[in-house]
Protein backbone atom coordinates (compact mmCIF):
# COMPACT_ATOMS: atom_id res chain seq x y z
CA UNK A 1 0.00 0.00 0.00
CA UNK A 2 1.04 3.38 -0.75
CA UNK A 3 1.18 6.37 2.12
CA UNK A 4 -0.54 9.30 2.62
CA UNK A 5 1.74 12.16 2.24
CA UNK A 6 -0.14 14.11 5.01
CA UNK A 7 -0.86 11.36 7.38
CA UNK A 8 1.95 9.04 6.98
CA UNK A 9 -0.25 5.87 7.32
CA UNK A 10 -1.31 3.65 4.67
CA UNK A 11 -4.46 4.66 1.90
CA UNK A 12 -7.32 3.84 3.08
CA UNK A 13 -8.91 3.97 -0.28
CA UNK A 14 -6.44 2.10 -3.30
CA UNK A 15 -7.21 1.10 -6.75
CA UNK A 16 -5.14 0.42 -9.98
CA UNK A 17 -6.22 3.95 -10.89
CA UNK A 18 -4.95 5.89 -7.90
CA UNK A 19 -5.95 6.17 -3.90
CA UNK A 20 -7.51 8.29 -1.28
CA UNK A 21 -7.91 9.55 2.03
CA UNK A 22 -10.96 10.23 3.12
CA UNK A 23 -9.23 11.83 6.75
CA UNK A 24 -6.86 14.39 4.74
CA UNK A 25 -9.03 14.80 1.41
CA UNK A 26 -5.47 13.55 -0.23
CA UNK A 27 -5.94 11.85 -4.07
CA UNK A 28 -3.23 9.98 -5.69
CA UNK A 29 -3.79 9.67 -9.51
CA UNK A 30 -0.88 6.64 -10.95
CA UNK A 31 0.03 7.52 -14.46
CA UNK A 32 0.13 4.28 -16.44
CA UNK A 33 0.44 5.11 -19.75
CA UNK A 34 -2.28 1.88 -20.56
CA UNK A 35 -4.70 2.74 -18.59
CA UNK A 36 -6.25 5.89 -17.82
CA UNK A 37 -8.76 7.11 -15.28
CA UNK A 38 -12.63 6.79 -16.65
CA UNK A 39 -13.49 10.11 -17.89
CA UNK A 40 -16.88 11.90 -17.31
CA UNK A 41 -18.15 14.06 -20.25
CA UNK A 42 -18.24 18.04 -19.02
CA UNK A 43 -22.14 18.89 -18.22
CA UNK A 44 -23.46 22.06 -19.71
CA UNK A 45 -23.79 24.29 -16.64
CA UNK A 46 -27.15 25.31 -15.46
CA UNK A 47 -29.10 28.94 -14.80
CA UNK A 48 -28.28 27.92 -11.26
CA UNK A 49 -24.49 28.43 -12.01
CA UNK A 50 -24.99 32.25 -13.71
CA UNK A 51 -24.53 34.62 -11.73
CA UNK A 52 -27.32 37.69 -11.86
CA UNK A 53 -27.15 40.07 -14.86
CA UNK A 54 -25.69 43.35 -14.05
CA UNK A 55 -28.03 46.45 -14.40
CA UNK A 56 -27.65 48.78 -17.18
CA UNK A 57 -28.12 51.75 -15.25
CA UNK A 58 -26.52 51.66 -11.66
CA UNK A 59 -26.70 54.12 -9.22
CA UNK A 60 -26.16 57.78 -10.71
CA UNK A 61 -24.06 60.38 -8.71
CA UNK A 62 -25.33 63.98 -8.78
Amino acid sequence: MTQCFKGGHDYPIEDEYGAYCEEHGVTAIWSHPDKRVPHDPPTPPSAEDEPPPRSAGGPHMS
